[in-house]
């Protein structure tokens, strides 16, 4: 039976996917990465490829499955022959290439619903930034008219997470305020600008944008579905995300 490898985007784990996996059932074997090895989210791609050898039973994967920040490790896994397919689900891009153009104008709007979570990075008491968090991610899932069930999965996962993600941004917050932090090791060869040097079919899930169409683009072989790309997303977003996936399967037979 095929196997896919889902790997999860940062601050997040394997109960970002929902039911996605489970429409899978009968067609596939699912292996979720972080149930068997931590993901190295500040390290260089290599031990990352070289724990993903050592879970794949025969030195390769049918499908791999990847989230947001986590598009670059699915890149790497195909880079090195271990993919034979791979489906991006909402990816980030690492750079923002020359040919691509994003339109900032509304970006001070956008992100006027995460400045609570911005000015509790210095709150010294965990559990008053984990509140301040969940109080956000509430208001945010509102939004998405998330069933109700999926809202306290989120919130769980949010809660396990959250001194993870104040983490991160107690070091990059720095960096906003003008103390340049170095770039890390993968971005001196960004995946997003090698993507043409894969031979592998690749599907994106992701609402229509720059990104997705920047990957079309690059990719040989490319397919778009369009969706909200998570688990967390109404239940015909995550049916076009799971046919992404079964459509995946028949591509590399």
């Amino acid at each position: 039976m095929p196997r896919v490898l889902f790997i999860p985007d940062r601050f997040t784990d394997y109960r970002m996917w929902s039911d996605i996996p489970d429409r899978l059932e009968g067609r596939a074997e699912i292996i979720h990465y972080d149930q068997h090895e931590q993901i190295p989210w500040t390290e260089a791609n290599g031990g990352f490829v070289a724990a993903a050898r050592r879970l794949s039973r025969d030195g390769s994967w049918h499908v791999v499955a990847t989230a947001g920040q986590a598009a670059r490790y699915g890149f790497a896994l195909a880079a090195a022959g271990l993919a034979r397919g791979l489906v991006f689900f909402g990816p980030s891009l690492d750079c923002i290439p020359d040919d691509v153009r994003v339109d900032l104008s509304g970006m001070g709007e956008m992100l006027r619903p995460f400045q609570p979570i911005v000015s509790a990075v210095d709150e010294p008491d965990p559990g008053r930034r984990r509140e301040i968090l969940l109080g956000v991610m509430n208001d945010i899932a509102g939004e998405y008219d998330l069933e109700p069930g999926h809202l306290e999965v989120l919130r769980g996962m949010m809660s396990d997470h959250a001194d993870e993600y104040f983490a991160y941004l107690q070091e990059i917050v720095p960096e906003a305020d003008g103390h340049m932090l170095p770039d890390p090791p993968w971005l001196q060869r960004p995946w997003v600008d090698r993507l043409g040097e894969l031979a592998v079919p690749v599907t994106v899930v992701d609402r229509p944008g720059p990104v997705w169409e920047t990957i079309a683009r690059r990719a040989r072989d490319a397919e778009i579905a369009v969706a909200l790309g998570t688990g967390f997303a109404p239940a015909d977003d995550r049916i076009r995300g799971a046919d992404a996936l079964l459509r995946m399967l028949d591509r590399i037979r």
